[in-house]
């Protein structure tokens, strides 16, 4: 099997849109450069967020490099494990990836930061973010209109 980089890439898009879809979260592949910055795009009625997909080849590699500045809404770290069937998520909101970055790297070009995901990293810094879809599905607006005229029949 080919283990070049953007094989593991596309593997990690498209396991991340499966994962989302079976949640039945409206989601899409971003193709081509007028996407820089982000993978996926989530759709509600109230708005859109961008996913930007990381996909290391776990467990030989453990670091995540890039440029979390901006672009992006949500981080989806892919743990793609070639060998046993089950790849690992973890998903963050972009607020909270400051605090888990390396410093800036001043030699790297663009600012380059590391996520560590190593075992110890998971263990301490980062296990709250496994499998963490919910902070992705749309807020249940619904049910709230339900309630708000429930009482309103109540009061009347």
């Amino acid at each position: 099997m080919n283990n070049n980089r953007s094989v593991s890439a596309a593997i990690g898009e498209y396991l991340v849109l499966g994962e989302l879809l079976k949640r039945n979260i409206e989601a899409y592949l971003a193709h081509g450069e007028t996407q820089k910055g982000w993978d996926l795009v989530i759709v509600t009625n109230e708005s859109t967020k961008r996913v930007q997909v990381k996909t290391i080849d776990w467990p030989n590699q453990q670091a995540v490099n890039g440029n979390f500045a901006s672009g992006f809404d949500y981080l989806v770290v892919v743990l793609l494990d070639r060998i046993n069937p089950r790849s690992r998520f973890f998903v963050f909101e972009h607020e909270e990836l400051d605090a888990l970055l390396s410093a800036p790297n001043q030699l790297r070009t663009g600012g380059k930061r590391t996520l560590t995901m190593s075992q110890r990293s998971m263990n301490f810094r980062v296990e709250l973010h496994e499998d963490n879809w919910k902070v992705l599905q749309p807020a249940p607006t619904e049910s709230r209109q339900e309630v708000v005229h429930v009482e309103a029949e109540s009061e009347a």
